[in-house]
């Protein structure tokens, strides 16, 4: 969490001569996908979200610690009910009333905790499995909704509002792997994320 908030997300560099055949287009000196964030001069390379919990925006130097903090916190809340649960137990068998008290609100944190903390850690999980970045995925860029009024398959941007709406209550949009460049397949995917150096060679 401290690396997370401390950490530049990954700003573009100034502009160097480096050989075309070096830069590698998602996470080099012309990343095609960079965003703009309100923190930073410079757009962040291969953004995925602002994160209000670390105050920080998380881009390729800092996304693998993001989901690695979702990890700790979703362990920590298992621990603490675990354990939690095996106190309150123990202290309602002996009797000890003022400390179950206590035990009993830790507790009832640890369960807050993994009720919000689980379903971010499911969403991310499926983001990097598909090397979608949560940017994409908010923007429903790789989205298609079927049974339209213009029929199946039909980008998610192309609906009117009405329709959009609608199919957007039912969770109706359907993710299009074919619309997604950047997924080659969940063990690629995977490998990649967590194997892959986040600061090549030939970009210093």
């Amino acid at each position: 969490m401290g690396y997370c908030y401390f950490a530049d997300p990954g700003q573009i560099k100034k502009k160097r001569n480096i050989p075309v055949d070096n830069i590698d287009l998602e996470q080099g000196d012309r990343p095609l996908r960079a965003h703009k964030s309100w923190q930073y001069p410079r757009k962040i390379r291969r953004y995925d979200h602002y994160c209000k919990w670390v105050n920080n925006a998380i881009g390729l130097l800092n996304h693998r610690e993001f989901v690695l903090m979702l990890v700790g916190l979703c362990l920590l809340g298992l621990f603490g009910i675990t354990l939690d649960g095996y106190l309150a137990l123990l202290l309602a068998k002996k009797g000890l009333w003022e400390a179950e008290v206590a035990v009993v609100s830790h507790l009832a944190f640890s369960v807050g905790l993994l009720a919000i903390e689980v379903p971010i850690f499911r969403i991310h999980i499926g983001l990097v499995s598909r090397n979608e970045l949560g940017h994409e995925w908010k923007n429903n860029l790789h989205y298609v909704a079927n049974q339209t009024s213009m029929g199946d398959g039909i980008p998610v941007h192309e609906l009117d509002d009405d329709e959009y709406n609608e199919l957007f209550d039912q969770k109706a949009f359907v993710y299009d792997k074919t619309r997604n460049h950047w997924d080659e397949g969940c063990a690629t995917n995977c490998w990649k994320f967590w194997c892959w150096p986040r600061w090549p060679a030939a970009l210093g």
